[in-house]
Parts: structure tokens; C-alpha cells; sequence
């Protein structure tokens, strides 16, 4: 039976999704897990295949991988016991034998998490609707040879979660770096480096690639390829290992505050100027 799987994953200790010797990715991971299971033999032959790949540091929500195995049962009654708590299954759906989620995906949807000081949620909502639609993002994005740079974005909007700003954009495909290269962008915007409109012209003019913002805040939200999942629960041990995740994330916040952390909108703002303002 070939199975696809919801995966949801931490990035901040994988070097990427993609599978690299001698490297801990996400890909490898789930393949290690396989063959210890005996739920294939080879991962080539058992056509495994992510929906695309995320950069080191970047998280994901709702990745998908599909494979062929003899013993789907046991892949989902086991998986999560034998996977690490940063990344776990989180749903299955039997697909058809040929069903590959990279090239059948309908759409991606991303999340990228701003601190709220020192940006203007205004500048930002109306730069991030210059993104919507067909463009040539090759200014924004690494753009490997031969790679066409246009792209289809569908959505893109801003919006407050307590004291974040999330941007969230949906396309049917997106470049290397390109979501990271819009919110350097968005950044500049909130930030009054540039005026929102700013963006249409620099998307169209000649000039050096814009760095990419930070993997950390990354989050792969959403892959539609049009399933409907069975869901799956995360291992015990692992739900616990990421409450004490959150924990230290919480005292760590706390910490850094005691320790003259409070003023992050005058360090924000002055490097977003310092780097961007000679680009943009």
C-alpha cells in the first residue's frame, strides 16, 4: 500500500528537510525510522518523496512525505513510538500508487513570525497584498539554473497574534528563500525603511539578491494535495519532551528580559536599516 504522512516538525536541530550524508535532516530521520521498522527495504525503491523541501532551522506543521510499504499497519501504530519528539506523524491517508505530493500539491501555505515592537502592522498588510498574484520573485529567491523564477502567489495577509506578527502567504509553489526574502521585505515595510509599494518595483528591477530573513521563525504551515487524513496521535514521551520545550522557552524569554532584553524595538529597527537600507 502506498501512505502518505502528516508530519509536524521542530527545525531548530535539523539540517534541513532533505536528506544529506551524515547529517541529522528531516527526511533522514523518517527514513532511518522506516528501515528500523522493516517498513521498506530501500527508500528508493519504496519511492519515498517529500512535498518539498524546508531549509535548516525551518519548522513545519503540515509536511508530507509518501512511501510504499507492505506493513502499513505497523507504520501507524508504531512510527510515532520509534520517531523523535521533534518530529512526529500527525496524520495518514492511503493514496494511489502513483501519487507523488510534490508535484500534486494544490497549494503550500507559510507562516513567518515577526516580534511586534517597532513594526507597523498597517505598512506591513498593505506590503505583503504586492506579493499577490503572478511575479518574478529571482530578486527574493536563490533561483537554481534553469528554474523558471515566476510564480503564482494566491494569498498573502498579516495578522496579530498576542505580541507577534504573522505574515501568512499561499502559493501553488515557491522558490529556495523565497518566503524568507519576502519578510525581509515586509520587515523593511513595518519598519519604514521603505513604503509598502516599494515592493512592486524592486520585485521588477535589476540588482544584488535580497539577504534572506532568519530560518527560525519559518513555519511550513500547510500542504493541500486535496486529502483527507486519518489522524494520529503523538507519542507520550513525546508530547512531554515538547512541554519541556515550550518551558525553557518561556524561561528563557524571562530571562533575557531580567537581563535588559525589554527594548527590542530600538535594536530591531536600527538593524533593519543598517542592513537593508543600502539594498532596498
Amino acid at each position: 500500500m502506498r501512505i502518505a504522512l502528516r508530519i509536524s516538525y521542530l527545525g531548530r536541530r535539523f539540517s534541513g528537510s532533505q536528506q544529506q550524508p551524515d547529517t541529522r535532516t528531516v527526511e533522514g530521520v523518517l527514513i532511518e525510522t522506516c528501515l528500523r521498522l522493516g517498513l521498506f527495504e530501500d527508500f528508493r525503491s519504496a519511492g519515498f518523496v517529500s512535498a518539498g523541501r524546508t531549509d535548516a532551522g525551518v519548522s513545519a506543521r503540515k509536511q508530507m512525505v509518501a512511501f510504499t510499504t507492505p506493513y502499513p499497519e505497523r507504520a501507524v501504530s508504531s512510527l510515532n513510538r520509534m520517531l523523535p519528539y521533534d518530529c512526529q506523524a500527525t496524520g495518514w491517508a492511503e493514496v494511489p500508487d502513483d501519487f507523488n505530493p510534490r508535484y500534486q500539491a494544490k497549494s503550500r501555505t507559510y507562516r513567518y513570525l515577526f516580534p511586534e515592537e517597532g513594526l507597523d502592522l498597517q505598512l506591513m498588510e498593505e506590503a505583503a497584498s504586492r506579493f499577490v498574484g503572478l511575479h518574478d520573485f529571482r530578486r527574493i529567491a536563490r533561483v537554481e539554473e534553469g528554474r523558471d523564477p515566476m510564480r503564482r502567489i494566491l494569498s498573502a495577509g498579516i495578522f496579530r497574534d498576542e505580541d507577534l506578527i504573522v505574515f501568512e502567504v499561499s502559493g501553488e509553489s515557491f522558490l529556495w528563500n523565497m518566503v524568507r526574502g519576502m519578510a525581509t521585505l515586509l520587515c523593511a515595510a513595518g519598519a519604514g525603511v521603505i513604503p509598502p509599494e516599494r515592493i512592486s518595483t524592486l520585485l521588477t528591477e535589476e540588482g544584488d539578491r535580497i539577504p534572506a530573513a532568519p530560518p527560525d521563525p519559518l513555519v511550513l504551515w500547510d500542504v493541500d494535495c486535496g486529502l483527507t487524513f486519518n489522524p494520529l496521535m503523538r507519542s507520550e514521551k513525546a508530547d512531554q519532551l515538547l512541554r519541556n520545550e515550550a518551558d525553557r522557552l518561556r524561561i528563557g524569554e524571562k530571562m533575557v528580559g531580567w537581563l535588559g532584553g525589554d527594548r527590542r524595538d530600538l535594536f530591531w529597527n536600527e538593524e533593519i536599516h543598517d542592513e537593508l537600507g543600502h539594498l532596498l
